[in-house]
């Protein structure tokens, strides 16, 4: 069981790094649009801290990595990788039938 109790003890260290991560993520997004009030930002920032990655991790940890897909560019690559993926494993050719091979 000892190895199983390791497994379990980093999962559960990354699960809170993955945490982190996300309420800074969310603390720099209000500080970038709330700009104008420090005390706003602070203010605001933790109530989405609070909902986001304490009340619902989930859902927080959702809306960050989906706004880091749609604005890095990942979604203009991923024709990219599906021509590569099927030059790499090359698919039979169909035969129609009833006509030329």
């Amino acid at each position: 069981m000892g190895l199983l109790d390791d497994i379990g003890f980093w999962l559960e260290i990354g699960k809170w790094l993955i945490l982190f991560f996300v309420g800074w993520w969310w603390y720099s997004w209000v500080r970038e649009k709330l700009a104008f009030s420090p005390l706003l930002t602070l203010v605001v920032s933790g109530i989405v801290v609070y909902f986001l990655v304490i009340e619902h991790p989930l859902i927080g940890s959702l809306g960050v990595f989906g706004w880091i897909l749609l604005t890095s560019g990942l979604l203009f690559m991923l024709p990219t990788f599906t021509m590569l993926f099927n030059t790499l494993t090359p698919q039979p050719k169909q035969t129609q039938p009833g006509g030329i091979r």
